[in-house]
């Protein structure tokens, strides 16, 4: 029946990289074939496929709070066998496999000697992505960098063309920011950065991305959003960062001005971009601590 809660019936264990050096050539072969890649989602994928040809299968489930994972293929059912995945001390995560009839003992047996054929490859995607992540992630304020935006932004008006959808970015400005140095010093001035983030990104959807543009300047990435969206969110921003109290222990007001724009057709993302930088700087000479828009809201397809 739709809607009804699904009750699993599960087996847990571990499986630990110990136990894959003692397997045979059957894990090596996989392990082999999974080190083909170092991106999660396709490493998941290519093993669930595998998978799928040894056991039957209704679904596949991976997770690793830590990076922030979570991989679904194909549906829970009734029945589940889940392992924490082992490296000495290091956890890789777990892993969960569904079916509507029960696992026999020998099926378990083989399943987590192929979960064996996992735990090295795994560990080596999650080296790759915090390696990544930290690459692209600005160390003070813990939004991500400018060079994640260029590359998030042109990959995500690609996908807007495609798909005839919407994408906005809003850019936002601290006011006054050089003044708040200059009377309080740097580090004051991280603990501000630091507060405006945390404002910013605890008003933005799950499907909206922060980024630190540079200085004290950020940007938002939208997607699937229109121009009355972005500038209702930049307004939720601008109200949020308003209502900090103090920073650090010291009352202090903080405002931000901000600039949005909505993927025009056939326009760049450099362009977009720019319309939106535009927008902030009308923001500011319109005396800052308020939202400015580039143009009205484009209706149909990018």
């Amino acid at each position: 029946m739709a809607g009804k809660p699904i009750t699993t019936h599960p087996v847990h264990g571990q499986v630990t990289a110990e136990a894959a050096n003692r397997l045979g050539p059957q894990v090596l072969e996989l392990t082999g074939t999974l080190q083909t890649t170092l991106e999660i989602d396709k490493l998941i994928e290519l093993f669930a496929r595998e998978l799928r040809r040894r056991i039957e299968l209704d679904g596949v489930v991976y997770e690793h709070a830590g990076a922030h994972v979570k991989i679904k293929i194909g549906d829970p059912a009734l029945h589940r066998a889940g392992y924490d995945l082992l490296i000495g001390e290091e956890r890789l995560g777990e892993l969960s496999v569904f079916r509507l009839h029960p696992f026999a003992q020998t099926e378990l047996s083989q399943l987590e000697d192929l979960l064996c054929a996992l735990v090295y490859p795994l560990r080596n995607a999650l080296v790759y992505r915090f390696a990544v992540e930290r690459a692209f992630r600005d160390p003070l304020t813990g939004a991500q960098n400018r060079a994640a935006f260029d590359e998030a932004l042109q990959r995500d008006v690609e996908l807007a063309r495609r798909q005839g959808t919407s994408v906005s970015v809003l850019v936002i400005d601290i006011d006054h920011f050089k003044q708040v140095n200059d009377t309080y010093g740097h580090r004051f001035g991280d603990d501000v950065l630091r507060a405006v983030a945390h404002a910013v990104g605890d008003t933005i959807r799950r499907s909206d991305v922060l980024y630190r543009y540079g200085g004290e300047e950020f940007v938002v990435l939208a997607s699937h959003t229109t121009l009355t969206g972005a500038r209702q969110l930049a307004e939720r921003i601008r109200s949020n960062v308003a209502g900090i109290a103090s920073v650090g222990g010291r009352e202090l007001r903080v405002t931000v001005s901000l600039g949005a724009a909505q993927l025009r057709a056939g326009e760049s993302a450099e362009a977009l971009f720019n319309r939106a930088d535009q927008a902030l700087y009308r923001a500011k000479g319109a005396g800052r601590n308020r939202v400015e828009t580039s143009d009205v809201e484009i209706k149909g397809n990018c």
